[in-house]
């Protein structure tokens, strides 16, 4: 059996029907009621230790969805203290009942959204999973300290732990509106939201990061092969940036400023979807 938190949201109930389209047992659990009829959600708020532990009784891994989830849905001091309290509870009751894995829905912000667009300077580009976390927020605080503690569960238990720090999750209804405008020094973009996920090949690195044969923890970006933009990279990491960030590798035309290719070498992750090669 599979426990899904989060499972009322958008991208929580497309992850718990595709495992239950991959023959899984699945229970979805939320603290909000699920206002889709094809989704049943039994309501929990995993803020209490003791329903998380019901929740995850006979429980073989746990998909941790549950959040506020963004910066600017909350207050933000309620934004960290339930985001984190919340995975605290999961992950450790998942480590004291013997889980062989939890998959944590981390987030690509932590590695540096913010609020002012020019705050954030990458000391490298692509971004990939050696790149230090840099959080200006509390939301993407919180999903740091989150994978803090599931690298202590994975240290101290048999559990093993799973984060994805996937960027702004754009439906496909939303992606009709690309390209925007490119980001420019006196119009600028926070750099984590010049790239955006798709939720369907997101949800499908879940099921990935379920079934992976991974030990410890593991963290893995993820993001699409294209930007939102129809300029190239290259051009405008020069003209945002300047001399001021490396940049590693190949961005061919308008690549992704976030790799993945962690993600499709230990996951075997490949994006099927990309704005530019339409719906």
């Amino acid at each position: 059996m599979i426990v899904v938190t989060g499972a009322a949201g958008r991208l929580g109930r497309i992850v718990a029907r595709l495992l239950r389209e991959r023959g899984y047992e699945v229970v979805a659990t939320d603290r909000l009621p699920s206002d889709d009829p094809s989704t049943e959600v039994v309501q929990g708020d995993l803020m209490d230790p003791e329903v998380v532990r019901g929740l995850l009784d006979g429980a073989e891994a746990v998909v941790h969805m549950g959040a506020i989830p963004g910066p600017l849905r909350a207050d933000p001091r309620e934004i960290f203290e339930n985001n984190v309290e919340s995975t605290f509870n999961v992950m450790t009751a998942a480590a004291e009942k013997g889980l062989r894995r939890v998959v944590f829905s981390s987030s690509a912000f932590g590695m540096g959204w913010a609020h002012d667009g020019a705050a954030f300077v990458p000391r490298y580009l692509p971004l990939d999973e050696e790149h230090p976390m840099m959080p200006f927020e509390p939301y993407g605080l919180s999903k740091q300290v989150g994978e803090v503690v599931g690298e202590m569960v994975a240290r101290s238990s048999s559990t093993s732990v799973v984060s994805l720090r996937f960027t702004n999750v754009v439906f496909p209804e939303q992606q009709a509106r690309f390209p925007w405008p490119a980001p420019t020094p006196g119009s600028p973009l926070t750099l984590v939201m010049w790239a955006y996920a798709d939720p369907r090949d997101v949800a499908e690195a879940h099921v990935l990061a379920l079934e992976a044969d991974i030990q410890g923890h593991e963290a893995f970006l993820l993001a699409q092969p294209s930007n939102r933009f129809r300029e190239p990279t290259m051009d405008l990491i020069r003209a945002n940036f300047g001399p001021r960030v490396e940049v590693r590798g190949r961005l061919e035309a308008n690549a992704s400023v976030i790799s993945t290719e962690k993600a499709a070498r230990l996951l075997g992750w490949m994006p099927r979807y990309d704005w530019t090669r339409g719906p």
